[in-house]
């Protein structure tokens, strides 16, 4: 929801407004996925511990926007470009805002790309291990994909780990993360089928 309350405004303005140095930003948006994740840790790490913001859920609040509205933006700009201007022109005419074109008519029309980017981000996030790895030390914080990588530890677990076979447990874990999105995808796609558009 972070992801596309800063990207469709953003991708709206990347597509209709005229703004100086608007096809450099444009294409250096995606530009950014060509510095891998690992880099931007050690630095994200250092200020993060600087900031207090290391080992809380506040900093992946902050991490996890920030990778995932570079491609939400690349996406929505693109979609929402083939939308026609015309409709935009009689809006101003009619005395809208642009935030009010964005809200009662870029929106309802942009419904099938704004689902599919928000399928793609949760995808993106639920996936996500380095960040989370690297910022979060205390247990009742972990992420789910973190939390299983600390089942390797039999400090954390002890009990467990004595009355159930580690691989079975570890196999059970994993098919948590693997199934629960396609289960989540599975329950939503009839309330959101209707928002798609299939070719």
């Amino acid at each position: 929801l972070i992801t596309l309350f800063f990207s469709i405004p953003g991708a709206y303005a990347l597509a209709r407004l005229r703004f100086p140095g608007k096809e450099w930003f444009s294409g250096s948006v995606i530009l950014i996925y060509l510095i891998p994740s690992i880099v931007l840790v050690v630095p994200l790490y250092a200020v993060f511990s600087q900031l207090g913001l290391r080992n809380s859920l506040f900093g992946l609040f902050v991490v996890y926007p920030a990778t995932t509205i570079p491609v939400a933006l690349y996406m929505l700009r693109g979609y929402f470009s083939t939308l026609s201007r015309e409709i935009d022109d009689a809006a101003i005419m009619d005395g809208l805002s642009r935030f009010q074109i964005i809200l009662k008519i870029a929106i309802p029309l942009s419904k099938p790309a704004i689902v599919s980017v928000a399928l793609y981000v949760f995808m993106i996030a639920w996936n996500e291990f380095l960040f989370a790895f690297m910022f979060l030390d205390d247990t009742s914080l972990f992420t789910l994909s973190r939390g299983i990588v600390s089942l390797n530890s039999s400090l954390l677990f002890p009990k467990i780990f004595k009355l159930l076979n580690i691989f079975n447990f570890k196999l059970s874990a994993y098919l948590i993360v693997l199934l629960v999105p396609s289960k989540l995808i599975k329950v939503a796609f009839p309330i959101l089928k209707s928002f798609l558009v299939f070719f």
